[in-house]
């Protein structure tokens, strides 16, 4: 198969690479264009340009793929299939057709869940234990293509979305080579989704990160497990002795959910109850957090330990 690639983030890159030792021929990447900031810089070089750039595979970044412009540069390519993943925009018919097959996506999610732009973090939000990968066929509506492959994964408690992401990625490429295979073979048997069981995975808002402490300890270390490596989540820091002053924010984690409750539900959710060397422990909704890592507003990230010897945080300041 003569294949172009969409592909931007590093969701991309495991399968880019198995494509690379494969039989297939990848005759492009196309890649988003780089972005600057209001200050006129320039972003990190994003990982599929970076390997685009490493392989020597021919790279584009039209503004707009689905313009005349990457209509017509699609044409040319003349690609037999498309494989699409974590790109950044939705292709059109027009697009997708100009591949004899199509094309292909891996998606981060056990479809029909979590379709949309953050399924790995929304799914850890959610509390999901079964996590998953999916390959689809593609149709211009997001992520509602018929399922090719798909396989389950099963995260450790103390992996955040990053991991999974990475791990997910891992899983993804060999599924798509399969489904490559599949289609070449003539035993390419995709299944409709079942769209009554379909959710939504919107993108991750920076207020998200904001730590309700009347929630429970499970809920709040799956915020985050979910919302790393951004916004991370946060909380202020009013202290009892001064409570008018202005608080201070911390990004906090990771945390430890402490198996001795003693001193559960005596205290409102949100205040410290115990300091120790190396940790505080804060309580919450239903249980109790250990902080073992932080980040005061404007420092950079450190150990509980160090940060109780530079700050005077006592029991019964409050994190809100």
């Amino acid at each position: 198969m003569k294949m172009v690639v969409l592909g931007s983030g590093g969701f991309c890159l495991p399968t880019f690479t198995q494509l690379l030792q494969s039989k297939h021929e990848v005759l492009a990447v196309i890649t988003m264009p780089l972005r600057t900031s209001r200050k006129g810089e320039k972003a990190g070089i994003p990982p599929m340009r970076q390997a685009a750039s490493d392989s020597r595979i021919p790279m584009f970044e039209p503004d707009n793929i689905n313009s005349d412009e990457g209509i017509n540069l699609m044409r040319r390519l003349k690609p037999d299939l498309l494989f699409v993943c974590d790109y950044g925009k939705i292709l059109s018919h027009k697009i997708i057709e100009t591949a004899q097959w199509g094309g292909l996506n891996l998606h981060g999610s056990l479809l029909p869940k979590y379709r949309g732009a953050a399924p790995i973090n929304r799914a850890l939000l959610a509390g999901e234990k079964e996590l998953g990968v999916s390959v689809i066929h593609i149709t211009p509506e997001v992520d509602a293509g018929p399922i090719i492959n798909q396989a389950s994964y099963f995260p450790e408690l103390c992996e955040t979305a990053v991991e999974i992401e990475r791990h997910l990625a891992e899983m993804g490429a060999p599924l798509i080579i399969q489904a490559i295979d599949q289609i070449e073979k003539g035993t390419f048997r995709p299944i409709p989704q079942n769209m009554e069981k379909a959710s939504n995975a919107p993108k991750i808002k920076k207020e998200e990160g904001h730590i309700d402490w009347s929630q429970s300890a499970d809920r709040i270390i799956n915020q985050y497990r979910a919302l790393q490596p951004w916004p991370k989540v946060f909380s202020e820091w009013i202290k009892k002795d001064f409570p008018d002053s202005t608080p201070t924010r911390l990004i906090l984690g990771p945390f430890q959910q402490m198996t001795d409750a003693s001193n559960d539900n005596n205290f409102l959710p949100g205040t410290v109850i115990a300091i120790h060397k190396n940790y505080f422990e804060i309580q919450t909704g239903k249980g109790i957090l250990a902080v073992l890592e932080l980040q005061p507003a404007g420092k950079k990230k450190m150990t509980a330990e160090v940060f109780l010897r530079g700050y005077p945080i006592k029991i019964g300041d409050l994190m809100k």
